[in-house]
């Protein structure tokens, strides 16, 4: 993503008009509007006026998502979730926990090298001799019998 479609994202995420975003940071409604469209280059000012409008990190405000690598768009990701009320995030938890223990699962069945249970490929020797059979030559004692 580019600054304005970042600019236009976090805007959305308030709810926000571009008035109103225009209202918040003291910036043209025209300006924002060419910002978001990626036109011409904003100033320092205009950009610290974005960040504590949106209060977002710089590096939310600036990343270009096709340049960086995908951990940066991640954090990213994640800084913006923190903005969710307090329920959402809980979900959000449990969502990306069950996918990492599923994408774990699946590299425990792909990977052979990578054993996921404990597979004996040499035979045991008993741990105690099994004691002899008695001889069938050997009489029995009768039973009593009242």
């Amino acid at each position: 993503m580019s600054l304005g479609q970042n600019i236009r994202r976090f805007r959305r995420d308030k709810g926000w008009t571009q008035l109103q975003l225009a209202e918040r940071t003291g910036i043209k409604v025209g300006h924002i509007s060419k910002l978001e469209q990626d036109e011409g280059d904003p100033k320092l000012s205009t950009l610290y006026k974005l960040m504590q409008a949106f209060s977002c990190s710089p590096d939310a405000l600036l990343m270009d998502t096709a340049r960086v690598k995908t951990d940066a768009v991640l954090k990213q990701t994640l800084e913006r979730a923190t903005a969710l009320p307090e329920v959402y995030k809980r979900i959000i938890i449990d969502v990306v926990d069950k996918y990492c223990i599923a994408c774990s699962t699946e590299l425990a069945f792909q990977n052979p090298d990578r054993p996921w249970f404990f597979v004996e490929t040499k035979p045991r020797k008993p741990a105690l001799e099994e004691p002899p059979n008695p001889s069938e030559d050997e009489p029995k004692t009768p039973e009593k019998t009242p």
